[in-house]
């Protein structure tokens, strides 16, 4: 059996490789975005992120290691707040006609914002009709996304959440969020 101090050490561990990795420059740059760059570490399945976005450094920090709890987001392993940076789960791609799913629904989502002239969250357009006309599979994807978010407490994440499909991935053969 198992003891907690045992997988603690593990974790422990491998953090501190990931970390020295980090430090010696054992990293190659993958993406970026409006606010940060993303870096794959070296000889790991992991990546970090460095962003100037204080708000999606708030939700890292509410998310860190309680990837079985907010199974709709990227597991974030560790987050230095000094630095800007968290280290998260690397994923993969979307296939081209989920992206086209995501697409397709967001455009769908600008037409009723703009219709509704108020500030409406991707949660308000999927419970007025939104759903009739969306792939079931990516309705349940965003109610879950929907607890998730308000799982976390942070107030008007909704509004503030940065959904497209260039933000989200596929780990373990799920739909996640990898940028807010």
């Amino acid at each position: 059996m198992i003891r907690l101090k045992s997988l603690l050490e593990i974790v422990d561990t491998e953090l501190r490789d990931l970390l020295n990795k980090i430090k010696s420059k054992q990293f190659r740059f993958i993406a970026a975005g409006d606010n940060g760059r993303v870096y794959e570490i070296d000889g790991t399945d992991r990546c970090f992120k460095i962003t100037q976005e204080q708000s999606e450094l708030e939700v890292a920090e509410v998310i860190v290691g309680r990837w079985s709890e907010f199974t709709t987001f990227i597991p974030v392993y560790y987050v230095d707040s000094k630095q800007s940076m968290y280290i998260m789960a690397n994923a993969e791609q979307l296939t081209k006609p989920d992206k086209l799913m995501i697409d397709q629904f967001m455009n769908q989502f600008k037409m009723y914002a703009r219709e509704t002239g108020g500030e409406v969250s991707i949660f308000d357009y999927l419970d007025n009709d939104g759903a009739r006309n969306t792939n079931p599979r990516l309705v349940n994807f965003l109610r879950a996304l929907q607890q998730d978010t308000n799982r976390t407490g942070i107030a008007d994440l909704d509004l503030d959440l940065d959904f497209k499909s260039d933000n989200v991935m596929l780990w373990s053969n799920k739909m996640v969020l990898v940028d807010w």
